[in-house]
């Protein structure tokens, strides 16, 4: 089933069908003038404005993996822990204050350039989302992990959980980087 309020094209396709019927009923009723091409008029009003006011499941955690990605390159840890969810723990970090010890310790020495995502699939079921995120970061000549600028392969999972209306990280763990496999551990 197509979800109209993720995705608008359903409904502007329906606005030029019902255009091209619109013209077909101008053609043999010229009183009606041009109250025929309403119809379209308001389908595609409904599509934009079903996808301007509704933000879907699939919007929302999509929004996140952005919104970290920023926050990392400036270096911003509590810009980041906004989006964590308090009930965090993966392999090394058992609570939401260890992350954001790391996340503090990291991102100085890091020095990040710039992120660019080359694929985030995301799956969704009811309150729980999952995602794998493959990125390319690249390293400012001032970083303290290489001494140079650097370029790296990044594979990352996600759990996310949705709670009060709010989608949030649950875990996420760093699978490889650079295609050989490694965790929050290495990057310490």
């Amino acid at each position: 089933m197509w979800n109209i309020f993720e995705n608008g094209w359903l409904l502007l396709t329906l606005a030029g069908v019902a255009l091209v019927a619109a013209s077909l009923v101008r053609q043999e009723k010229p009183e009606w003038g041009y109250k025929p091409l309403l119809v379209p008029l308001l389908l595609v009003i409904l599509a934009f404005g079903l996808d301007t006011a509704f933000t879907t499941d699939y919007e929302a955690v999509s929004a996140i993996v952005p919104a970290c990605k920023r926050a990392a390159v400036e270096a911003d840890a509590n810009r980041i822990m906004e989006l964590i969810n308090p009930d965090y723990m993966d392999k090394s970090h058992r609570n939401k204050a260890a992350l954001k010890r790391a996340i503090e310790s990291i991102l100085p020495r890091a020095s990040l350039n710039k992120i660019r995502t080359q694929s985030h699939v995301i799956s969704i079921e009811g309150e729980k989302a999952q995602s794998e995120l493959k990125m390319v970061v690249h390293l400012n000549n001032d970083n303290q992990y290489t001494g140079a600028g650097g370029l790296f392969f990044v594979e990352m999972k996600f759990e996310y959980e949705k709670a009060k209306k709010k989608w949030s990280i649950r875990r996420m763990d760093v699978t490889s980087i650079n295609n050989q496999p490694m965790g929050w551990g290495d990057i310490h």
